[in-house]
């Protein structure tokens, strides 16, 4: 199974809850970790990731705290994924460059490397402001999808 990890989906929750607001508001990290119900220590360790990536901003003192540093609508999903999980493979050798043991009678890692890559266009062309924006997912036809048999 394909999954992105918890840490992803938080991460994700987290940067969706701070697009809804507006930019000037800066929360605590406390105060993303009730309106998001995820546990202060996990949302203290995504935000220095995502403040460290440059995703958020960081503003110091006593009325301090984060805030979306990029546009909603420049950010992907397969940009957050990469920065929470590294690299995108759904298997193994889309991830590495070396050669594995059942390369000599592998047939099928073009095949996977393609899907691969079709995988990282859908989720590269869906935007962060796109999951703020939940009407976008009821009218998206299947058919704006990239096709498998594309090349």
């Amino acid at each position: 199974m394909v999954r992105i990890s918890k840490l992803t989906d938080y991460g994700v929750i987290i940067m969706t809850f701070l697009a809804t607001r507006p930019k000037s508001k800066v929360f605590q990290a406390r105060e993303i970790a009730q309106h998001t119900s995820i546990a202060l220590p996990t949302v203290s360790k995504l935000l220095k990731t995502l403040v460290k990536n440059e995703l958020l901003a960081s503003e110091r003192g006593v009325h301090g705290g984060y805030h979306l540093k990029v546009e909603p609508e420049s950010i992907s999903i397969v940009d957050l994924i990469q920065i929470l999980e590294g690299p995108l493979a759904i298997t193994e050798c889309n991830l590495t460059h070396t050669t594995c043991q059942s390369a000599a009678f592998c047939g099928i890692r073009a095949p996977w490397q393609h899907i691969n890559r079709v995988i990282t266009q859908a989720l590269d062309s869906i935007k962060l402001s796109d999951l703020v924006n939940t009407s976008h997912f009821t009218s998206l036809p299947l058919s704006s999808l990239p096709a498998l048999g594309a090349h």
